[in-house]
């Protein structure tokens, strides 16, 4: 057998050794005898690249690595990688990654390049036109086309099976492994006919059934700054020591004039879905009602406020469009990816919202309801600070230091509302929080990716006093009171109890998309 042979069989063994981990970290699948065969019908697929000659040998098979590689990674950050683990990382857009890249060592990546280009060298070196080898590997690789075509066909045929996402999702899972991954990647972006994606936002005429009175008292302006990947434990205002990170929120506080439920999770670990439980009647066991009902923004339109929807985020792509199709129903939206080239307003920077909000704040309109979507406190951490985060608390981690930035944003915020607004009501929450330098969505991840702080400028007391009251009677307050509390001060007037009937379960809706007891997510 001569180096080449040697090259293509060892190549060979590495993709199967690496199909099997990672059809093995595919959540849902134990049954190892399926791994093993679709891997053993996949191992021939190098051989079939190489004898098709240098140029398709070298992108091929450095497609192939590429994605192997790539899929691998993914499986050691998650553990175990879930249909919404790809869609966060096809949400990725060009700021993210480049963030992303800044937490590897550049050194490491140098090497990981230079490694790459020496294997697309060799792939090319090796690859030749062999017509009786590609005989061979289209017979060995008969019984991989036949399985796929069986799969593909029960997918298609079975009529429970709707959805792009539902077809993509059960390829993903009869196919484990780099093939399904890949199958579930280009069916999701392909979003063609989703009404997600429909331009203008189409109003809906259903409201949910919870909705059964709209004449109570009215907030003159509301505001709701959602933050990001924000762990509660890391909050001076919770008691944490190892720094100063909150020290605009600790004076607010000691001075009673914002309340902090003290043990507050959300309902969900990743951004896709725990932004629409708050805005709209999207929640862990009705996910279908964020096409169907009237969201909260609507709602408040139907009250007579007129609404901004002010975000540092993107709102388009797989992973984005679920809370980027609410924000376009406001009066006004201006995100990362939309409407932001007059106002300065850029992808991942928070404080350059600043100049908009004071603007908006200024408008003459009685009433109106202000959602701030930032960036918060999502990796890559670095770039989320100042300077004078990095001054003030010199000694801190980073992370800390992204709070502390969240923080004086806050403070801004506050500052401005008081100055422009006079009147008005203030929420700060977290859409998830955040397994310190790992991240959050984490299929085994534990409860920090949940914690999350929950506080309130109201000078009423009132919807304290609701918030309170639910947290005092079950130890906890969840994210999907959060829609509750919100339309209370739009008109719609909810009570504790009333919310205790319609919250009747402490679930969330963790990663792998299935409903859990918050006791017991898995971890």
């Amino acid at each position: 057998m001569n180096f080449r042979a040697y090259f293509i069989f060892i190549y060979s063994l590495f993709l199967s050794a690496s199909e099997f981990y990672i059809s093995n970290s595919s959540v849902g699948h134990t049954h190892y005898p399926h791994h093993v065969f679709l891997i053993i019908e996949m191992f021939p697929l190098p051989f079939l690249f190489f004898n098709l000659g240098k140029i398709i040998s070298a992108i091929s098979n450095g497609f192939l690595l590429f994605l192997t590689i790539f899929d691998s990674f993914i499986s050691y950050k998650c553990k175990a990688v879930t249909d919404a683990n790809i869609i966060a990382v096809l949400g990725t857009n060009k700021n993210e990654l480049v963030s992303m890249l800044h937490t590897v060592n550049i050194i490491v990546l140098m090497i990981s390049f230079l490694s790459f280009c020496c294997f697309i060298y060799l792939f090319y070196i090796f690859g030749r036109v062999n017509n009786k080898s590609i005989k061979i590997s289209y017979i060995i690789l008969f019984p991989l086309l036949m399985n796929f075509c069986y799969v593909l066909t029960q997918t298609l045929t079975n009529k429970k099976i709707t959805r792009t996402y539902d077809i993509a999702s059960r390829l993903r899972f009869e196919l484990p492994g780099v093939l399904g991954d890949m199958l579930f990647a280009i069916l999701i972006s392909s979003h063609s006919g989703d009404p997600l994606y429909v331009t203008p936002v189409v109003r809906h005429i259903v409201r949910d059934p919870s909705i059964t009175r709209q004449n109570g008292e009215k907030i003159h302006n509301i505001v709701f700054v959602m933050g990001e990947s924000s762990l509660a434990t890391h909050y001076g205002i919770y008691g944490y020591k190892s720094s100063n990170t909150t020290p605009v929120l600790d004076k607010y506080k000691e001075q009673g004039k914002i309340c902090v439920i003290q043990n507050s999770h959300s309902a969900a670990d990743m951004t896709r879905s725990s932004v629409p439980m708050t805005f709209s009647f999207f929640s862990p066991k009705q996910q279908d009602t964020l096409l169907s009902e009237k969201n909260i923004i609507e709602l408040a339109q139907d009250q007579g406020y007129k609404t901004f929807w002010i975000s540092s985020q993107d709102g388009t792509g797989p992973y984005a469009r679920n809370y980027g199709y609410i924000s376009e129903f406001s009066n006004y939206v201006t995100r990362g990816d939309l409407n932001n080239t007059e106002n300065g307003i850029r992808r991942a920077q928070d404080d350059t919202l600043l100049p908009v909000i004071k603007q908006k704040f200024s408008d003459t309109a009685p009433y109106k309801l202000y959602v701030i979507h930032i960036y918060g406190s999502h990796q890559n951490y670095d770039d989320k600070i100042t300077l004078q985060d990095v001054k003030e608390l010199p000694q801190a981690i980073t992370y800390d230091q992204s709070i502390h930035h969240t923080d004086r944003l806050l403070g801004e915020i506050m500052d401005m509302a008081k100055q422009e607004l006079g009147d008005y009501t203030l929420i700060y929450t977290s859409d998830h929080g955040e397994i310190v330098g790992v991240g959050h969505g984490i299929q085994y991840g534990g409860y920090d990716q949940y914690n999350v702080p929950f506080l309130m400028y109201d000078p009423s007391k009132k919807y304290c006093n609701i918030s309170e009251e639910f947290e005092e009677k079950r130890g906890y307050y969840s994210s999907l009171v959060n829609k509750y509390i919100l339309l209370s001060m739009l008109g719609y007037p909810f009570s504790e109890p009333e919310i205790e009937k319609l919250i009747p379960d402490d679930i969330i809706l963790h990663s792998d998309s299935k409903v859990y007891d918050y006791k017991s997510i898995p971890q």
